[in-house]
This record gives structure tokens, C-alpha cells and sequence, in this order.
């Protein structure tokens, strides 16, 4: 509550409190923290907890692997399968980037979760100079997969360079460590 003081010649002025004795204040340093220190304290892994192989491997996955085509792989309550990754010749007409290469992504999303997920922005790709690729408007999958259900997504993104591929797969609005599949498209 602000306080009211009156000086010599009658003027009134109003004293605040201070920014840190204000309730707001110390509950937006709380949130900073711990955004913050979920983000400064997470796993240099690549994310994600295996489910399952294609492959019948009986080696022990390190940390620093990423996953290949095939694996099955749940972030939070989502489980994310890569199925292929492959370059195309198709184009669309009306597309102003005109890249040299378009590869097209196919996963199928698996959603453990008590609510919808939105997918089709659930995946990043990073192209052979590591830089972010851009989707490209081709059969892209925007929709949305209730609660307990599953389905397969497909999209496009346009690149420069073919080569390593790295994918990565997190929910829309997600804390979790993304799940990183590395693949060579050429």
C-alpha cells in the first residue's frame, strides 16, 4: 500500500514501495529461476528415451548417439518412430524459394498424453552446414492427434546441400530434451 506524505508548503506525495518488496516481483524471480535452471540444467544427450530398434543391436546406446531411421523414441508422452527421409522431385509451383533440393520427412506420432497434440510443428531439421532448415509448402501435415491416439506425419523441407540431416523431435510446448535422429540424404 502506498504511503502519503505532505511537506512544508501542503503538496501531497505518494511514497511507493520498493520493485523488491512487491509481491509480483518475487514471484517473477521465482519463474526465472526455474525456467532458467531447466534449461541450464538439462542433459547434453540427445534427448528422449528409446523404446524400441528396427535394427537388433545388442550394443548399449551412449549418451552422445544420436538415434537412426527406425527407432522409436518417447519424449514426455509422446513417442516419435522416424519411418523415412528421402529427397524428392517434387515442387511446388507456387513456392517463391526455389531451393536446390527438397527432402521429405515421414514419422509416425504416438500420443500417450490426457490431451491433443498439435504435430506437424513438432520437428526441427538442421541441414549439413547446421543451419535450420525451412519447411517447404508441400503435403505438410498440420493437425492435431487426440489423446491416446496415433498417426503418421509428413513434411517437407527445402536445402541447399545434401548430406547429414539432423531431426529433431519435441512436442510443440514441451520442457523435455528434444529426441535427435541423424540420417544421410545424398
Amino acid at each position: 500500500m502506498a504511503k502519503k506524505i505532505k511537506d512544508e508548503s501542503g503538496n501531497t506525495y505518494v511514497q511507493k514501495k520498493p520493485v523488491y518488496k512487491r509481491v509480483w516481483f518475487w514471484i517473477l524471480v521465482v519463474l526465472v529461476l526455474i525456467v532458467g535452471g531447466s534449461a541450464l540444467g538439462g542433459n547434453k544427450d540427445n534427448g528422449g528415451k528409446k523404446v524400441s530398434s528396427t535394427s537388433t543391436s545388442s550394443k548399449k546406446e551412449s549418451s552422445s548417439k544420436l538415434y537412426k531411421l527406425g527407432d522409436t523414441v518417447k519424449v514426455g508422452d509422446v513417442t516419435y518412430t522416424l519411418n523415412s527421409v528421402e529427397k524428392t522431385d517434387e515442387r511446388n509451383q507456387f513456392d517463391d524459394t526455389k531451393p536446390a533440393n527438397v527432402i521429405k520427412v515421414t514419422y509416425h506420432v504416438k500420443n500417450n498424453g490426457k490431451e491433443d497434440l498439435p504435430v506437424g510443428t513438432d520437428l526441427n531439421v538442421y541441414g549439413p552446414a547446421n543451419n535450420k532448415l525451412k519447411t517447404y509448402a508441400l503435403e505438410n501435415t498440420m493437425d492435431a492427434v487426440a489423446a491416446g491416439k496415433e498417426m503418421d506425419v509428413t513434411a517437407a523441407y527445402g536445402t541447399d546441400k545434401m548430406g547429414k540431416f539432423e531431426l529433431q523431435f519435441a512436442p510443440l510446448v514441451s520442457i523435455k530434451q528434444a529426441a535427435k535422429y541423424q540420417v544421410e540424404v545424398n
